[in-house]
């Protein structure tokens, strides 16, 4: 299995605050990866450094094993904070202006909103779509191109327990049948163990631990069919030490 990500050392400084400070992980091919902290706790500002919208102070990173991340980064899809769509225009123009900007071929498109369960939405404009709705635009748009990686910052943040429900069946299909490998950010544990394969714990920009699904259930003396209501506390109270 190949590293489609790797962070060495990474740190973002604002003046004196290092909003990141000296994080490595590593995400591998086919990984869910649920990057797990707090609001405020630096998973935005890593996103975008590996986004390449933000500049590290410190350390490096590769992408898909190399250096060339100009080059790496054509195949990434990335869903940051506020989905950027235009809220006159329905889904398919949506996609037809992103398609244009990006240099993509449109004959993707029906194809791409049937993935993300889009395709009848017809004249509505997105300004009508539902919260859920345009976050699955957003993550339509991230799919121009084929790219093999998708980074998602809290895609599930402000949903109801069905938007919720339908991000995760679309991001477990679009690892499962499409093969792309995820990184997805998140400050709700319960929510993220419910389909990431791999976890990293940030808190005050230090990556706590990295650990796997099954390591996280077997640290909970729990088998890998069992629920578990309190993942929070288990985090707060075991993982980060607070």
């Amino acid at each position: 299995m190949g590293t489609i990500l790797r962070t060495n050392h990474l740190t973002k400084k604002y003046g004196n605050n290092s909003v990141v400070k000296d994080l490595s992980l590593t995400v591998h091919e086919g990984d869910i990866y649920g990057f797990i902290g707090k609001n405020g706790a630096g998973k935005t500002t890593l996103i975008r450094m590996i986004a390449g919208l933000a500049k590290p102070t410190e350390g490096n990173l590769l992408l898909f094993g190399g250096q060339n991340l100009t080059a790496a980064r054509a195949n990434i899809g990335t869903v940051i904070e506020n989905p950027a769509l235009y809220p006159n225009m329905t889904a398919r123009n949506n996609m037809m202006v992103q398609v244009k900007l990006k240099g993509e071929s449109p004959e993707q498109i029906d194809r791409l909103l049937e993935l993300v369960g889009l395709a009848d939405t017809g004249k509505k404009k997105a300004k009508n779509f539902s919260l859920g709705m345009r976050q699955r635009l957003a993550i339509a748009v991230a799919l121009i191109g084929s790219p093999k990686f998708l980074i998602l910052d809290e895609p599930t943040n402000g949903l109801d327990p069905q938007g919720i429900r339908e991000i995760r069946e679309l991001i477990v299909r679009l690892n499962k049948e499409e093969k792309i490998t995820v990184l997805i950010s998140s400050h709700i544990l319960s929510e993220l163990s419910k389909f990431a394969t791999r976890y990293g714990i940030i808190h005050n920009g230090q990556l706590v631990e990295e650990f796997t699904k099954q390591e996280l259930l077997e640290r909970q003396g729990e088998t890998p069919t069992e629920h578990d209501n309190d993942l929070e506390d288990y985090f707060l109270q075991k993982i980060a030490g607070i």
